[in-house]
């Protein structure tokens, strides 16, 4: 038996990036005041600048982490202390507690069988008159059916938070449209052992203003920046420092440029572990619907109940 290499994502073009702020001193160029430096510095607005190009969505925001990130996007919601927010059990407990932050109740829902994530038919048997949004998050890399959680948020004027962690980079292909950017507000994950990594970070999506604008200031301390004598929406909000640094934006920007290629590889190898075991009896490979593509974050198996789950790990 022998150990695998551990796998270092990052090159030289990530290093020559960090490289050339640290040489510049400014390591982060965030003001709570009146000026662009509201929104980040230099290398901060050129990543999401470049992310909301790549992802096409209107606002693309980034964070210290993606953690930091839900906390935003049920922040930005409206979602109040006794309101309920839908979710999965089987997830990250980030999922979870930026629920809870807000004093907000988690309502968990089960799962589908076959891709993990939340089930739309028992999602719809959960809602009450105190439900204001539901929380999807796209496990193991699988995009959720966004269409029929679509359809139940329309029936009962619900708020989508799409958590898109593990499936950044997967799309929906009849709309050609990313994971994360199908809901009212989503994003993904840069910590060490996503896709792409900034050591720590995340990044919202939305094409909403108003929504955007309450992430912008739960990001940045809650600060009231008023650009104008006219400005009618003065938001309330308790903010934080969940700001991303400019050493994190520059390595950000290099790692995302390779998102496709890392894809591609990941896809591809997913595809040859399954073709291999597929045959054997009493393992069930994961799946992909026709109508998404897998980013393959992990692989999820499953075990019949007559096969013993630790003969199945020895074997293979």
């Amino acid at each position: 038996m022998r150990k695998f290499k551990k796998h270092n994502p990052i090159g030289k073009e990530e290093l020559k990036s960090a490289t050339k702020v640290i040489k510049s001193g400014i390591l982060s160029d965030f003001i709570a005041d009146r000026s662009i430096n509201f929104y980040g510095g230099k290398n901060v607005k050129k990543f999401e600048n470049f992310a909301k190009k790549y992802f096409k969505t209107k606002y693309a925001i980034s964070v210290n982490s993606w953690t930091s990130g839900l906390t935003c996007a049920v922040g930005a919601l409206d979602i109040y202390p006794g309101d309920e927010v839908i979710v999965t059990p089987f997830t990250m407990a980030a999922s979870v507690t930026s629920i809870i932050h807000w004093n907000a109740i988690p309502v968990f829902c089960d799962i589908e069988e076959e891709t993990f994530n939340l089930d739309p038919k028992k999602v719809e048997e959960k809602i009450t008159s105190k439900t204001k949004a539901i929380m999807l998050v796209d496990i193991c890399g699988h995009p959720v059916d966004i269409n029929k959680f679509k359809k139940i948020a329309k029936k009962f004027n619900l708020k989508l938070i799409v958590d898109s962690a593990q499936s950044i980079g997967a799309k929906y292909l009849k709309t050609g449209k990313y994971s994360g950017t199908v809901g009212d507000v989503g994003g993904f994950s840069f910590n060490c052992h996503k896709h792409i990594n900034t050591g720590e970070g995340g990044l919202l999506v939305t094409n909403n203003p108003e929504i955007a604008r309450k992430l912008y200031l739960i990001r940045n301390h809650g600060e009231q920046v008023i650009e104008s004598k006219k400005a009618k929406n003065l938001y309330n909000v308790i903010g934080y420092n969940f700001r991303m640094g400019e050493i994190e934006a520059s390595i950000a920007i290099e790692q995302l440029k390779k998102l496709k290629k890392i894809l591609k590889k990941k896809q591809k190898q997913a595809k040859k572990i399954i073709n291999g075991v597929k045959m054997l009896e009493g393992l069930y490979v994961p799946i992909t619907n026709k109508d998404v593509t897998h980013s393959f974050y992990n692989m999820g198996f499953k075990v019949s109940d007559s096969i013993n789950r630790n003969k199945v790990v020895r074997l293979l």
